[in-house]
């Protein structure tokens, strides 16, 4: 069966909020990553699971183990981590193409310059991940930190090797992305066409049935447990 499209993504995305305003119990919360997984799983990223998944663990392991007296930082780990699901399913827009998803806001009749923002923001992350890991191949290679532990030494050093370039590049970068964008058309006025299938399909049908009869459980689940 074919992936849903960015349409999809996009309802699945909304209903995800809705979701997470409305469960209360760290169970629900770990039954609405599951779901996520599951999710990212069939648009076939799962190689980008794991990830996801150390990192809720870890905030939720930072949280609880963080005393009272930090009640500032406690509530902002635990905050990420309930946001983990919306983050997993919103790597699935990051990893759509950015014509397809342009298309779709088109004729949902989202505004330019939002529509023109959002595509941005969507290419923008790929692209600074890669300078980051160019940037840490670059340290690597130079010595400068030779343990995965020497950042933790020297954080002041690891500052201005990593974010100072990083800066720099993501300056380049922007400049970089205004001129494709603008290269390609993306103010023009003509209607959109797009090689991607944007249209509802079957795939997307069953994708968001199966996601609403999840989320109502997991829902109904907090009630059971109350």
């Amino acid at each position: 069966m074919r992936q849903p499209g960015p349409k999809t993504h996009l309802l699945v995305l909304l209903l995800a909020s809705i979701l997470t305003i409305l469960i209360k119990d760290d169970l629900q919360v770990h039954m609405m990553v599951a779901l996520s997984v599951v999710y990212l799983v069939l648009n076939r990223l799962s190689r980008k699971v794991l990830p996801f998944i150390l990192v809720y663990v870890l905030s939720l392991a930072v949280s609880f183990a963080m005393p009272e007296t930090l009640g500032t930082m406690k509530l902002v780990f635990y905050s990420f981590a309930r946001m983990m699901p919306l983050v997993m399913i919103g790597a699935t827009l990051i990893y759509s193409p950015p014509g397809s998803i342009m298309c779709v806001l088109e004729r949902m009749s989202v505004p330019r310059p939002i529509t023109v923002m959002i595509c941005i923001l969507i290419r923008f992350f790929p692209v600074v991940l890669l300078e980051m890991k160019a940037i840490r191949d670059g340290i690597r290679a130079r010595g400068i930190f030779p343990h995965w532990y020497s950042t933790l030494l020297h954080p002041a050093m690891a500052y201005e090797c990593y974010f100072m370039p990083l800066v720099v590049r993501c300056l380049k970068l922007s400049a970089e992305l205004a001129s494709s964008a603008e290269l390609r058309g993306i103010e023009s006025d003509c209607a959109r066409t797009s090689i991607h299938a944007f249209h509802f399909r079957t795939a997307d049908a069953v994708a968001l049935v199966i996601y609403i009869i999840a989320a109502t459980a997991i829902y109904g689940a907090g009630g059971m447990m109350a």
